[in-house]
């Protein structure tokens, strides 16, 4: 076995585990929050607070129609008691009246039109929540899946660190801190290189004989285009 060797194998695991680990955090990402049930959600949260704004307008406007009702009533009451003698004051009592009708139509109209976006408002709630439900159904069936997968994925790593630590076991420490150094500085996290038709298959140099004779035995070889470990089989 030549020296190179155990550091491809924990490069293998390595690459294993990187490739693990990042579907394991897409798989909590995925679990965190599902992009279709938040949509709905504050699609649901915009159409209720639309809602509740208008409630609160209709409330408004009965209490101001009603008091507006209760002046009119006042006003002709006193038109039609007979205590109000003065013509002056007849007319402008009367004038008063008819201004305060005109007022109670409008609000009336004001009040007709809040009531009728106020139901369509409660209908977009209704249908908001319905579709908050629809995807929040479809949510707990890919949510049982994503579970499953998590557990497999979970397990994967498990498995991968305890073959890491028995091939670590075997490399020299001084073998162990190039490997992670080589590896951090690489783009792709390739430290070791398998020699491919007597040339690098990462960058594609061709090392001489001598230094592919000696990646076959107890010498680590560094190509000389990249810097990585050559791996000879």
């Amino acid at each position: 076995m030549s020296r190179a060797e155990p550091l491809y194998r924990l490069q293998l695991v390595d690459i294993e585990l990187d490739q693990a680990a990042r579907t394991l955090r897409e798989v909590e990402t995925a679990l965190a929050g599902n992009p279709a049930v938040q949509h709905a959600r504050s699609e649901l949260a915009a159409a209720q607070k639309v809602y509740a704004t208008l409630s609160a307008q209709v409330r408004s406007l009965e209490l101001d129609s009603k008091s507006q009702e209760a002046r009119l009533r006042e006003a002709e009451h006193r038109l039609y008691s007979g205590n109000v003698r003065s013509p002056k004051e007849l007319i402008d009592l009367q004038r008063d009246i008819e201004m305060l009708k005109r007022q109670r139509d409008q609000m009336g109209e004001a009040l007709l039109a809040a009531m009728l976006e106020m139901d369509e408002a409660q209908q977009s709630v209704a249908r908001c929540q319905q579709a908050l439900d629809e995807a929040s159904a479809h949510w707990e069936g890919d949510s049982v899946a994503l579970r499953e997968q998590r557990r497999a994925v979970q397990e994967r790593i498990a498995a991968g660190n305890e073959q890491r630590a028995a091939i670590v076991a075997v490399v020299s420490p001084a073998d162990l801190s190039l490997y992670k150094t080589l590896r951090s500085k690489k783009a792709n996290g390739v430290a070791v290189a398998v020699v491919k038709g007597k040339a690098c298959s990462q960058c594609g140099e061709a090392p001489s004989s001598m230094l592919l004779q000696q990646a076959r035995g107890e010498t680590l070889v560094m190509c000389p285009n990249c810097g990585r470990i050559l791996y000879s089989v």
